[in-house]
């Protein structure tokens, strides 16, 4: 019953959230949440960065482009979006999903397929780093590195839609879709 609640009021916060247009509200609620976990913070700021460095230089272009003022906006958009990721993963951490999903079983069957998908791709990066790391005695070259990483790349696209085409007929066997 608890990790419902906190799950609903995940949600709620997450939709007010939506409705805050000041960028002086979610500043200061930024901080407040970086104090209360510094750790999830960094956590927060690591998992947004490239999507919101991105947003912001095509927005700042934009408005430089077309004249119009953006720093208000780039302080909004930046600190709502830190200010809800940083929501999503401090609930996450605190709660237990299977019991707050445990009320829908399809719910349930998607998360529990979800979280079965990424332990398995998990599994398999750290065995890629590993053997990585075994077959690399000397130092690594950027043009090495850049082979790696493309090679797992390109196995866990290929692993993706496999693991797709499998899931989809799993879900419509079980009845969620024709």
């Amino acid at each position: 019953m608890r990790d419902r609640l906190f799950l609903a009021l995940l949600l709620i916060y997450i939709i007010g959230l939506t409705f805050v247009h000041d960028y002086k509200v979610l500043t200061v609620l930024g901080v407040i949440l970086t104090l209360i976990s510094y750790k999830t913070a960094l956590k927060s700021l690591k998992a947004i960065a490239l999507f919101n460095i991105s947003v912001t230089i095509g927005y700042i272009i934009k408005s430089l482009i077309e004249g119009n003022e953006f720093l208000e906006f780039i302080l909004m958009f930046n600190f709502r979006v830190f200010d809800i990721t940083f929501g999503v993963f401090y609930v996450v951490s605190h709660i237990n999903l299977l019991k707050a999903f445990s009320f829908s079983k399809s719910l349930t069957f998607l998360l529990v397929a979800t979280l079965s998908q990424i332990e398995s791709f998990k599994q398999s990066y750290y065995d890629f780093v590993l053997a990585f790391k075994s077959r690399n005695v000397k130092k690594i070259s950027e043009v090495d590195k850049k082979r790696f990483i493309s090679s797992m790349l390109y196995f866990f696209l290929q692993k993706s839609l496999k693991n797709s085409k499998e899931r989809t007929l799993a879900l419509k066997a079980r009845g969620f879709f024709d």
